[in-house]
């Protein structure tokens, strides 16, 4: 069969975020990149929230400092660019690329980074603008488990060209799983048409857990490029443990025939990917519950009785950012009690205020029966 996406991915082994290292393997795995010189080159990396890239929920520094220095060797100047969760302001981005430690590395090499908080639409799609404009975007994501999607690599690295609450929107229109990942597929593929994205993914240390951000670091040693997000986030999957179609944009890129079914049909190169299978990665409660218990029972109302739902933890700091990023307007801030609440009724379960929520303060609470459910064979 003819895949309508590249389907090799290079892998190599990476223990630690040695920056010559990693340099080193995007040489071997690029090869000549001296026509980027003449062409609109964004780095898109993963900065979903100011968080310290100790806790592996953002783009490590020296995977950027990495393609920077293999970049500018070849004569080609970036533009660094992203919309993380959230207000899409220069505020918000100054402070997400000082908290990330993208600035200081952006600094080091004199590389613009992107404060234009427009947006240009393309198809369906609000985009912001420099990934619009881009002729070649360097998809700098990390392996994380997602408590919505099962996980997040590559191609939900995407979502961040759309502006901040722009998400929200999205999230709010398609609540169901299948439907959001189906989304996901096509704004990944709209954005690969005029373009060239070239995904490197970071798996030296992944998220395992509720990812996005979460969860707890994991080593697993590897990192991969390859020329379309696709393939790149089809083989993470079978490494962390997840069965065959089990992670719902991977099973829709299949379906529409972006990528083979089976990982063992994506052309590797450099190291197997057997070689990092890691069956004992924590899987995020959320996801595991949802996608098959809701399956289990059809959806509906049954469905949504049974699924895992976002809970307040008295790690809150009625700080206001869940209320603000939630997509339904289903939560407020009880002045009183100095607490963020969940209105159940309208609740999408899309686990956005999870993801966004700078204390940890919202777990995820399982239904007790889906044990009892999971056991069913």
């Amino acid at each position: 069969m003819q895949y309508s996406h590249d389907s090799r991915v290079y892998i190599e082994r990476i223990n630690e975020y040695d920056v010559g290292l990693i340099a080193d393997m995007l040489r071997r795995s690029l090869g000549d990149i001296s026509a980027m010189r003449d062409r609109r080159v964004v780095i898109k990396p993963n900065l979903v929230m100011k968080k310290s890239p100790s806790e592996a929920a953002t783009t490590e520094p020296a995977v950027l400092e990495a393609v920077l220095r293999v970049l500018n060797e070849n004569g080609i100047s970036p533009v660094i660019a992203e919309s993380p969760g959230g207000i899409y302001s220069a505020q918000r981005l100054e402070n997400i690329y000082r908290g990330c430690g993208i600035r200081e590395v952006a600094d080091r090499y004199d590389c613009t980074l992107n404060f234009d908080v427009s947006s240009v639409k393309i198809g369906k799609f609000d985009i912001i603008k420099p990934i619009a404009d881009a002729e070649v975007i360097f998809d700098l994501c990390r392996l994380k488990g997602h408590s919505m999607t099962k996980m997040s690599a590559a191609v939900k690295n995407m979502f961040g060209s759309v502006p901040g609450i722009v998400k929200f929107e999205l999230h709010a229109s398609h609540p169901r799983y299948d439907d959001f990942a189906s989304m996901i597929c096509d704004l990944c593929d709209l954005l690969m048409r005029g373009r060239r994205i070239i995904a490197v993914t970071d798996a030296v240390v992944a998220m395992e857990g509720e990812g996005p951000t979460g969860g707890d670091p994991r080593k697993i040693g590897f990192m991969s490029v390859s020329d379309s997000p696709f393939p790149a986030e089809s083989v993470p999957p079978y490494i962390i443990g997840y069965e065959k179609d089990e992670v719902p944009m991977m099973r829709i890129a299949s379906e529409r025939g972006y990528v083979p079914a089976d990982h063992n049909d994506i052309e590797t190169v450099g190291i197997p990917a057997e070689e990092f299978y890691t069956p004992d990665f924590k899987k995020p409660r959320a996801a595991m519950a949802n996608v098959k218990v809701l399956k289990f029972f059809s959806g509906g109302a049954i469905g949504g009785f049974f699924s895992a739902k976002p809970i307040i933890t008295d790690k809150c700091r009625a700080c206001g950012e869940c209320a603000a990023s939630c997509p339904q307007h289903t939560i407020t801030i009880d002045k009183k009690r100095r607490r963020a609440v969940i209105g159940r009724d309208n609740c999408i379960r899309c686990f956005c205020c999870q993801e966004l929520c700078p204390f940890k303060a919202i777990a995820v609470s399982r239904n007790p029966i889906i044990s009892l459910i999971k056991s069913i064979k």
